[in-house]
């Protein structure tokens, strides 16, 4: 079998490349391990597709943060707007969040796959499913891919086959070996974007209460770590976009570090300490007989308050207006600086995304093709390039796709 492309995995990466590389006139070959695509893409955002984020290229930059730079020319070359204008062309509309985050107006992550699909196979893209690739060569003339008992020859291949999480979906980190086949470096893949275990249990008792927005701080080895939105308590920890985006900026130092990390969490970011005190005392005098922990309920869950005012010795039954001094001053310490001890990220496996893949500094980041082999490219998750909650990532994979595609068609035309 012979194609000007071949694409590995049918994830947004793959099928946007397949989509753009065949715009351009190329004839293209997506195979894919699972026998329909799209299935990661399917449970993001909880199903609803957290496509991408609102702001300008400058803002998508810093929010990458280390790969921020080597992104800047894919963002340029297909930015969020542009996105969102493609989606909207093909009939679905989106919308842009409070927070910024943007998704598909129907909420449904199916309606996105829908369209990338449909597009593909209106552009001719061939899909082979159930085909799990176990070898891809390079001849004198060809790239050789061997799926199943299939043997397809291209002039170039795009590697999208995702990170090594939730590999249930395809993503079980085939692309690491093929790229190490042609002599491509591996940046270690960590769990990134998932709950964290902490090394005290007290966060079980509060399994699935949530705070809408907390600053969590922390700092390693002279960095400083900042993050904040919202929380919440898991059976072994803490989760929530806050906690997820730690773990992304902690992953590095996670479970290698000596000891525990330990970070500082603000319940109550809204107010400074002296604020937070003249609320708490302006809430007692004004409920002197109601029970402390119904009464700060105007901050917390009763089931958070419960388990703070535990923390400090502080009696269930305490009334607000026998509420001491230094009982209120303590109380103050843990809404504003509640100490937490990350052990360990949970399993990749259950990670939204990974950190590390393919070394940057072997792709091209005008092209996305490898600097050590000609006709060959990455997009998406295979590389080491990641961001935070929001739609960042999946930007990622629309943008890095999009340059890989038309590249790998112009490539295959030059031929």
């Amino acid at each position: 079998m012979k194609t000007d492309i071949l694409i590995a995995g049918a994830g947004p990466a793959g099928l946007f490349a397949a989509i753009t590389a065949a715009q351009s006139g190329a004839k293209v070959v997506i195979v894919e391990s699972n026998t329909t695509p799209a299935r990661k893409l399917l449970l993001t955002g909880g199903g609803r597709c957290n496509l991408t984020h609102a702001g300008s290229i400058d803002d998508f930059v810093k929010a990458y943060d280390f790969c921020g730079r080597f992104l800047r020319h894919c963002l340029y070359e297909f930015p969020a707007d542009d996105l969102r204008k493609y989606f909207k062309v093909n009939g679905l509309q989106t919308k842009v969040e409070k927070d910024g985050c943007v998704f598909p107006i129907t909420e449904k992550a199916a309606d996105v796959a829908d369209i990338l699909i449909r597009q593909a196979k209106k552009l001719s893209v061939e899909f082979l499913y159930d085909k799990k690739i176990t070898s891809i060569e390079k001849s004198k003339t060809d790239f050789v891919t061997t799926a199943g008992n299939k043997k397809i020859f291209s002039k170039a291949v795009i590697i999208a086959t995702g990170g090594a999480s939730w590999p249930k979906t395809g993503s079980a980190g085939d692309g690491y070996k093929f790229a190490k086949t042609f002599g491509h470096t591996t940046i270690e893949p960590k769990a990134a974007l998932i709950d964290l275990i902490t090394a005290e249990k007290w966060p079980s008792k509060l399994k699935g209460v949530g705070v809408d927005n907390v600053i969590i701080k922390t700092k390693i080895k002279n960095r400083k770590i900042t993050e904040s939105g919202a929380l919440m308590f898991t059976a072994n920890g803490i989760g929530g976009p806050a906690a997820l985006n730690v773990s992304r900026l902690i992953a590095d130092f996670l479970p290698n570090f000596a000891k525990p990390i330990k970070i500082i969490i603000d319940l109550a970011p809204q107010y400074n300490n002296e604020q937070l005190n003249k609320e708490i005392i302006s809430l007692c005098s004004q409920n002197p007989k109601k029970e402390l922990i119904n009464v700060l309920t105007a901050f917390l869950r009763k089931a958070l308050v419960q388990n703070l005012c535990r923390q400090i010795n502080l009696p269930a039954a305490t009334l607000a207006g026998a509420l001491g001094k230094s009982q209120r001053l303590q109380l103050i310490k843990k809404l504003k600086q509640l100490e937490l001890s990350i052990a360990a990220p949970s399993p990749i496996a259950k990670a939204t995304i990974t950190r590390g893949g393919i070394e940057l500094d072997e792709i091209n980041r005008q092209t996305m093709e490898s600097k050590l082999n000609s006709g060959l490219f990455f997009a998406g998750e295979i590389i080491n390039a990641d961001g935070p909650c929001g739609g960042f990532n999946l930007q990622i994979a629309f943008s890095t796709a999009f340059v890989a595609g038309k590249q790998a068609a112009e490539k295959t035309a030059e031929k």
